[in-house]
């Protein structure tokens, strides 16, 4: 739909290059400017305005497609299997062994990202992935990953995978100012990671579907994964045809600021991944305000999700889903539910932080899905549950893509991978954490009024602690502006 005519107000983001340790930039201010032309001439600008938005977006999408198949077809199925797990401890573990081991080494890898060139980095990260997963089919196609060293190969080559993908993700999303003019970064930003999460999760929804339809066979599974090396392939292609340093770090940031060379001091620099993720996540309140809210709304959305399974798996046994498919189908349909809410988000936040502050917008985002949380979450019925999770991925997702737009706009450039890292391992760390705190309270079919309540006091602890930090920004400018005023 075409704007209205006339001015208009818009948020213009602040420039990252003056923030540092502790320090708070300038508060945002609207501007009046002419009408921004509509979505799809935005991101064909984008597409013109920058040869490397595309192969960008073409790795990122075909890594996230990969890995979607390859943790449903393998991770979900055979390996750990989350869902046909037979206790809530059993279902933590599954998704613990999933999701932690880069979110406890992520930020200590992603050093190289702020340090040495990240399309190699990204590079060979995807490549090597492409290897773990050819080993993978092969040793399932074998049948030798039930016991024994089958199965200690298969976790090592899984882990190796898994941890990989998320690297990749990392560096690409780090990347995208480098690509993409900064007035168009917020629409660009929102489509491309928004579109990236619903095809991961079509891809796992794809496989869900074969295995559910054919059966969770070993061969099946081997020919599930045949997809997820194409499409690892052609996410390689597209990194590699891009120019030397096009997705930086720049070269002023590829040493450590004593001129010690980068192969020198990898040990170092390393280890100081993390300090340097929590240095810039506090270059300003809305980083570190986002940040907390996506950590609180995905310890939610994991205890949801393990009381889902547990219901979708009771439906199952008594015949009592309803309209929607139980056991491994109606996790499947969950999840497209969720990804169908992140694609409402990718219209939803460009037109939002055009018009508001973004602290305002991660505030509505936490109150939109944990009004749906509370809506359908007491009723414990799946068919209602499925349809909330349309309402929780959409307001979760509005609050991932203004994170994902203030560190890519508020932080430096030489901080920005370590940025990134620190919020993948916090979005994971946080999912199992949800699951594990309220492991000794989860009954074994998942029927808990109360545990299907807790996730939306998590949500509204999430919209309270950034309306809190407006309002004290917005006391502290008033405050501010006084004192110039009594000054002149």
């Amino acid at each position: 739909m075409m704007p209205p005519a006339g001015p208009r107000h818009i948020r213009v983001p602040p420039i990252p290059a003056r923030y540092g340790d502790g320090v708070t930039p300038p508060t945002e201010v609207p501007h009046t400017l002419p009408d921004a032309p509509p979505r799809r001439e935005r991101l064909a600008a984008a597409l013109r305005e920058s040869d490397g938005l595309g192969r960008l977006s073409t790795a990122r999408l075909a890594a996230l497609l990969s890995e979607g198949i390859h943790q449903a077809a393998l991770g979900g199925v055979v390996l750990f299997s989350p869902e046909s797990a037979t206790t809530p401890g059993a279902i933590a573990a599954g998704f613990a062994v999933l999701l932690l081991p880069y979110s406890i080494i992520g930020p200590f890898a992603a050093a190289a990202l702020d340090r040495w060139d990240r399309r190699v980095v990204v590079a060979v990260a995807a490549l090597v992935r492409t290897l773990a997963i050819v080993a993978t089919i092969i040793l399932v196609a074998a049948g030798a990953v039930h016991s024994g060293v089958g199965l200690g190969a298969l976790f090592v080559l899984s882990l190796v995978a898994i941890g990989l993908g998320r690297l990749i993700n990392t560096g690409l999303t780090a990347a995208m100012p480098k690509v993409v003019p900064v007035r168009l970064l917020a629409t660009a930003n929102s489509v491309l990671v928004t579109a990236g999460s619903v095809i991961a999760a079509a891809g796992a929804v794809l496989a869900f579907g074969v295995l559910a339809a054919l059966g969770a066979s070993d061969a099946t599974v081997s020919w599930t994964l045949v997809p997820a090396v194409v499409t690892a392939l052609v996410g390689a292609w597209a990194i590699l045809a891009l120019p030397p340093r096009h997705l930086g770090p720049d070269r002023a940031t590829a040493s450590d600021p004593q001129g010690v060379s980068v192969a020198g001091g990898a040990a170092r620099l390393f280890a100081g991944g993390f300090a340097e993720g929590l240095r810039g996540a506090r270059s300003t309140v809305l980083v570190a305000v986002s940040l907390a809210a996506v950590a609180l709304g995905r310890a939610a959305f994991g205890l949801t999700t393990m009381l889902a399974i547990l219901l979708l798996r009771d439906a199952e046994s008594d015949g009592g889903g309803g309209p929607v498919v139980a056991g491994m189908g109606g996790f499947g349909l969950l999840s497209a539910a969720v990804a169908a809410g992140m694609g409402l988000a990718a219209v939803v936040v460009p037109w939002a932080i055009a018009r508001t502050e973004r602290i305002i917008v991660v505030t509505a985002g936490s109150v939109l899905a944990g009004a749906a949380q509370l809506a359908v979450g007491p009723s414990l019925d799946p068919t209602a549950l499925v349809a909330g999770a349309v309402a929780i991925g959409l307001g979760a997702q509005i609050v991932k893509l203004v994170a994902d737009n203030a560190m890519q706009t508020d932080v430096p450039d030489q901080r920005r991978g370590g940025v990134f890292a620190l919020q993948d391992a916090l979005f994971n760390s946080a999912f199992v954490v949800g699951m594990v705190v309220a492991l000794p309270l989860v009954p074994a079919d998942g029927r808990s009024v109360p545990l299907m309540v807790a996730p939306a006091l998590l949500y509204a602890a999430a919209a309270v602690l950034a309306g809190t930090a407006r309002a004290r920004s917005g006391a502290e400018t008033e405050r501010s502006r006084g004192h110039r005023a009594a000054t002149d």
